[in-house]
């Protein structure tokens, strides 16, 4: 017979690993934010979260699994945003809008997670699994947005450049090194987005 794993002060054990779990996801965003990703290590995180490495082993394997993690609830954020303008209707340029304006929005509303994303390349964990984002998502633009075949390889060479252009631009903008209000840049990628997609 299995043990019974009882309440400890009214909270079940399940809800109680699933809040250390966030505690140690929100502190390792706080490690990325003031020192950035190369910094991150388990014993940085578990003293930022206040909480012994046995809890963080009881949800991560390693620093790079938790880095991970964090990346995929911003890449989940962003498929969210997407799927809005799956359902839109309009021209071209229309979609290419809505799309730069719900990206800025979701990668900007947690700037710990913004600047997770564009420093993805640091991290060789991290980038793969922006790749496979990538991979997943260009399609989908390439259909909904740009209204485009996907097995045509202009069309996709010109979608990968707006994602990883963006990303780069994304990066700069939150530095401080473009000196744009947020409606100026939506603005800009807009205009950048609406060029590529005209261009096959």
């Amino acid at each position: 017979m299995p043990p019974v794993v009882r309440p400890y002060r009214g909270v079940a054990a399940d809800k109680r690993r699933r809040e250390r779990r966030e505690k140690l996801l929100d502190a390792c965003l706080d490690v990325v934010a003031e020192s950035g990703v190369a910094a991150v290590t388990v014993d940085g995180i578990c003293a930022r979260a206040g909480l012994s490495k046995r809890y963080f082993y009881e949800s991560f394997g390693d620093r790079d699994a938790i880095l991970v993690s964090a990346l995929d609830d911003v890449i989940d954020t962003v498929g969210t945003a997407l799927e809005e303008i799956v359902q839109e209707q309009g021209s071209t340029s229309d979609r290419v809008a809505q799309t730069a304006a719900v990206l800025v929005r979701a990668l900007t509303s947690d700037p710990r997670s913004s600047l997770l994303y564009t420093s993805a390349s640091a991290n060789p964990a991290l980038e793969a699994r922006r790749r496979q984002m990538v991979d997943t998502f260009t399609p989908l633009l390439m259909r909904a947005v740009l209204d485009a075949d996907p097995a045509n390889p202009r069309a996709e060479a010109a979608t990968v450049l707006m994602v990883a252009g963006t990303t780069e631009l994304l990066d700069r903008w939150l530095r401080g090194d473009l000196d744009f209000t947020e409606t100026e840049f939506v603005d800009t990628l807009t205009a950048l987005g609406v060029a590529l997609a005209t261009s096959f």
